[in-house]
């Protein structure tokens, strides 16, 4: 049996010389080829624009009169502020949420990713107008308050940084939960299992093995909340102050209201410089979360 079994194998493999099979190359350039869609698109949907903001920014002393501006060093420190302000309650109220989700079953788990997901099934003007009506003085929350015997005259919880940041916080949610989610998702059980059986108890296991295993997860979370919150413009329109206007708000005063589209080129490219190094920390963080897992 062995020696026709070794005769098959002879008879089976290519004669001596003879070459073997190559594979088929793509002629070069075909990748090319491929993304040339894709290139077209960004050319003529994001280069094109883009460059002629440049160009619109470049006109006089567009640069010198912004940045010397008070009203512009205003919006900007309010822009970081808000958006830090944001990042921290959205990432800690994220992490919890996704805690909760995590140690559910499956059917808990699509229930309560549908209510995450709930604020992107309605319009941004639509939750800020519905906020504006809870947190007015006649309002649900400050009716609730007073009924409770918790206030005796309706609180200012309107047209504060407060409402803004309540408002952020409610928009950005799901950006901060599916990341630490999956961060969560991605720990292996028997590592719990082991802590657990060498006694370790429920904080012990938290602070030890579930939270450094996640800050990944937490760092590009919060990162990418950042980067969506410097561009918001209705939030602060509908719940802010006058003190609580953005960078975008100041863009689109300039733009409508001085008529200096120069000046509001050069603040929009200055916020697209912003962002853009912001989303290259956000993917060396990600390569880096990545590395970990694999390593």
């Amino acid at each position: 049996m062995t020696s026709t079994v070794t005769r098959d194998a002879v008879s089976a493999s290519p004669p001596a010389g003879a070459e073997a099979p190559r594979r088929r190359r793509r002629p070069r350039g075909t990748w090319l080829l491929l993304l040339a869609p894709a290139l077209a698109f960004d050319a003529v949907l994001f280069l094109t624009p883009l460059g002629k903001l440049v160009e619109a920014s470049t006109h006089g002393d567009a640069y010198q009169r912004v940045l010397k501006d008070p009203l512009v060093s205003r919006s900007l420190l309010n822009t970081f502020e808000i958006s830090a302000l944001s990042t921290l309650a959205t990432v800690v109220l994220g992490y919890l949420l996704a805690v909760v989700i995590w140690r559910r079953g499956p059917l808990a788990r699509v229930i309560l990713f549908a209510l995450v997901l709930l604020p992107f099934w309605t319009g941004v003007l639509v939750k800020n107008f519905a906020w504006a009506v809870l947190l007015q003085d006649n309002g649900l929350v400050n009716a609730a308050l007073q009924g409770l015997g918790i206030t005796d005259a309706p609180l200012a919880l309107l047209h504060n940084r407060f409402a803004v940041v309540l408002g952020m916080v409610h928009y950005l949610l799901p950006y901060a939960v599916f990341p630490i989610f999956a961060a969560l998702a991605a720990i292996d059980d028997r590592l719990e299992l082991a802590a657990r059986s060498l006694g370790a108890g429920e904080v012990s296991v938290f602070r030890r093995i579930v939270l450094p295993l996640t800050v990944p997860g937490v760092s590009a979370a919060g990162l990418l909340v950042f980067i969506i919150s410097t561009g918001f413009f209705i939030t602060p329109v509908v719940l802010g102050g006058p003190g609580d206007m953005m960078i975008a708000n100041q863009i689109d005063f300039y733009a409508r209201q001085l008529t200096d589209f120069a000046g509001a080129s050069a603040l929009a490219l200055l916020l697209t410089v912003i962002v853009s190094v912001l989303v290259a920390i956000y993917q060396r963080i990600l390569r880096a979360g990545g590395e970990y897992e694999a390593g």
